[in-house]
């Protein structure tokens, strides 16, 4: 998806806001973060800091990309985030603006929400792959993957133009891709079939190469035959 069309996108969502004091306390929201999120508590959200609504395991990580927005000095770029909610998955870019009081001092930061859920999913299946480079977000089709590597608990997504960070963990991504286009073929790697060139089988291993570029991925011996089942050597 190109830079203007996911302008276009984010014109036509009204975000949610969020404004937060130095101390990450909420000072003002707007309507809409009530639409996006049903079940905030008005009263809690008032009273407690931000880091309050996280889980344990990731406040850290909300922390210092909050402590990192406050002490900017440049444009802070775009984020992803995935929610969970009553088994239903969504989709928000979150982007972080620092505001200066009359002394042009940083006093605030301010939090805008989009949720890009429907430009993603359908039915639980996923029509674009958000991914990330050079702090831009980029929306790619399935069939432009060429592949996807587990990164700890992201993923890397490699196409045509290059490798890309994605947050959503190999294992969501085989459940959101579809089946009849991705194969597993290693606890680490889901591969495009369609852009398999050649399967490598000798003694001891099993592997293919995929793509335009001269790239060889293993293939697990427990995958093995469920994929060449898949391409129709079985």
């Amino acid at each position: 998806m190109s830079s203007r069309t996911l302008l276009n996108m984010i014109e036509s969502i009204e975000p949610g806001i969020v404004v937060l004091n130095q101390d990450f306390t909420v000072s003002h929201i707007n309507r809409m973060i009530f639409l996006m999120f049903g079940d905030l508590p008005k009263e809690r959200l008032f009273q407690s800091g931000i880091l309050g609504f996280h889980r344990e395991e990731s406040r850290a990580k909300v922390l210092e990309m909050l402590r990192r927005a406050s002490e900017s000095k440049r444009q802070i770029p775009l984020s992803l985030k995935t929610l969970s909610h009553e088994g239903q998955e969504r989709y928000l870019l979150v982007k972080l603006v620092q505001l200066m009081d009359h002394d042009i001092s940083d006093e605030k930061i301010c939090a805008l929400f989009y949720d890009i859920t429907s430009f993603i999913a359908v039915e639980r299946k996923l029509i674009r792959v958000p991914v990330t480079a050079g702090g831009e977000i980029h929306l790619f089709k399935p069939d432009e993957i060429i592949c996807l590597k587990a990164d700890n608990i992201y993923s890397r997504v490699s196409t045509d133009s290059g490798d890309y960070h994605c947050d959503l963990p190999l294992s969501t991504l085989e459940k959101r891709l579809p089946t009849e286009m991705f194969s597993r073929i290693h606890r680490s790697y889901l591969v495009n079939i369609t852009k398999v060139r050649k399967v490598h089988r000798d003694s001891s291993e099993c592997s293919v190469s995929i793509g335009g570029k001269d790239v060889r991925l293993p293939i697990s011996r427990d995958k093995l035959q469920d994929f060449l089942f898949e391409i129709g050597m079985k």
